[in-house]
């Protein structure tokens, strides 16, 4: 049995080859082992899953064995958002939330993502524990330890229409549905398909929601991957310059993270969508309480941040660690590099809810996504910022990291050093204003190189020193 390994954000693994039934069954015994040692209240759980091959199949897997142990299991009946299950973990107060999914990963993937009873994803030391008791026990074992004549209740359940209830209860809705606005979304034949149309649409409305990729397809077709960068928005960007619409929103497979597309077809960077919420928030609602950033992301945040006197806290890589610091209500606003954003309202990332700020803002403003960020920039200046990932060999991982982590600041940059950060690999900012991240992905056999500065020619230079430095190749 190949190893299973949980990351960041959970374990994920190839279909058929490291996501196998014998392999997820493994697991969902570990996880059952877990709940049974670690979670005393016993309050049951919620499995839900995406639209990928098999995911239906693998939650009903894995809540045949909770309820063979003895543990009440809340299984979705259709393929449900992430975010979706994180608040109906919350609502009704149980111990887990399993979820089938692995997120953006092409269609030859699939995996398990876990949320805790606030919402937030477990610690490393959980996850550790469940990972040890998937590669050191056999089920025969694990069944042997937990056997009960008690049978688990299961519950078949459908939270679209409280999550959607949720939403109306905590944000205008009723207001934006009189607005004007033309909307398309990219559903990336994915988990979102209907929900921003159900909750903006009823018969007072006047806003338009279309959509693209509107139905479920395993292998996700014409795009890269269920995520929503520039390389699969083509299609969307197409239609909105064609038919005049005045935003696009494009959402992953499992629907927490968020694309946008401008009124011209421009596809943003997730810098400037973390820009445009926090604009809402700060010139559009007062809010002056602290932020949260990963590690990852545009300094221009910082700025803008500064403009309002916000204090600016930074993590590691992961949203578990931003979500922690929303749950503990010491930030009301956090965002990662990759497109995920929370709020102190809903603690877990959220690409539905986040849509709903953006049309907000526009309904409020009563401009455009560009004339709002030409405002923004002209607060915070422009920015130049790359990622850039380079794919390595998974049995180079420990050799990687060493060379991550021996790369020193002048090799990369003439400027004097600002500061260091090694809680998540090696990062140095410079004193123009630079700075660069270098980390291996937690989720992925892929080393991420992150590098801003104010002019293009710079950011270049960095990453491609960067690039040669690490010596993938």
């Amino acid at each position: 049995m190949s190893k299973i390994t949980f990351g960041t954000d959970g374990w994920r693994g190839l279909i058929a080859d490291d996501f196998t039934y014998h392999n997820v069954e493994i697991a969902g015994w570990a996880i059952a082992s877990y709940i049974k040692e670690s979670l005393i209240n016993e309050r049951g759980v919620v499995v839900g899953y995406d639209t990928r091959f098999g995911s239906k199949e693998f939650a009903i897997q894995i809540s045949t064995i909770f309820l063979s142990v003895g543990i009440d299991t809340y299984l979705v009946a259709e393929p449900t958002p992430t975010p979706v299950i994180t608040s109906e973990v919350i609502s009704r107060g149980c111990d887990l939330g399993i979820i089938i999914t692995a997120s953006h990963n092409d269609w030859k993937w699939n995996g398990i993502k876990l949320r805790n009873s606030k919402g937030l994803s477990l610690d490393k030391e959980d996850l550790n524990l469940i990972e040890k008791k998937s590669n050191s026990r056999s089920k025969d074992e694990i069944t042997k330890l937990y056997s009960s004549k008690l049978k688990g209740l299961l519950t078949e359940i459908n939270p679209k229409d409280d999550y959607l209830e949720l939403i109306r209860s905590k944000l205008p809705i009723s207001e934006i549905r009189k607005s004007d606005i033309r909307i398309v979304t990219d559903n990336m034949y994915g988990t979102t398909l209907g929900y921003l149309e159900s909750l903006l649409d009823d018969s007072n409305s006047t806003i338009i929601v279309d959509s693209i990729n509107n139905y479920i397809n395993p292998i996700f077709p014409d795009i890269v991957r269920p995520e929503p960068i520039e390389i699969n928005l083509k299609k969307i960007a197409k239609k909105m310059k064609k038919e005049k619409y005045e935003i696009g929103f494009a959402f992953d497979a499992d629907g927490d993270r968020l694309g946008i597309i401008d009124e011209n077809g421009r596809v943003l960077e997730t810098y400037e969508i973390f820009l445009l919420l926090l604009y809402y928030m700060f010139e559009i609602n007062g809010k002056r309480d602290p932020i949260a950033r990963s590690l990852s992301v545009s300094h221009s945040i910082d700025t803008l941040a500064a403009n309002y006197n916000v204090p600016v806290l930074e993590t590691p890589i992961g949203f578990k660690y931003l979500s922690k610091f929303l749950n503990q209500k010491k930030v009301m606003f956090a965002g990662e590099e990759s497109g995920g954003f929370g709020s102190i309202q809903f603690p877990d990332r959220d690409g539905i809810i986040n849509s709903v700020f953006i049309l907000d803002l526009i309904r409020q403003t009563g401009l455009s996504i560009t004339k709002i960020l030409d405002e923004i920039h002209s607060l915070v200046g422009k920015r130049c910022f790359v990622r850039k990932d380079i794919n390595f060999d998974i049995n180079r991982r420990k050799e990687i990291h060493k060379n991550i982590m021996n790369i020193k600041s002048d090799e990369i940059h003439d400027y004097d050093l600002s500061y260091s950060n090694d809680i998540d690999g090696i990062k140095y900012a410079f004193n123009d204003g630079s700075w660069v991240l270098v980390r291996i992905s937690g989720t992925e056999n892929v080393v991420r190189i992150y590098c801003e500065s104010k002019h293009q020619e710079i950011t270049d230079f960095i990453i491609n020193k960067v690039s040669k430095l690490i010596t993938i190749e």
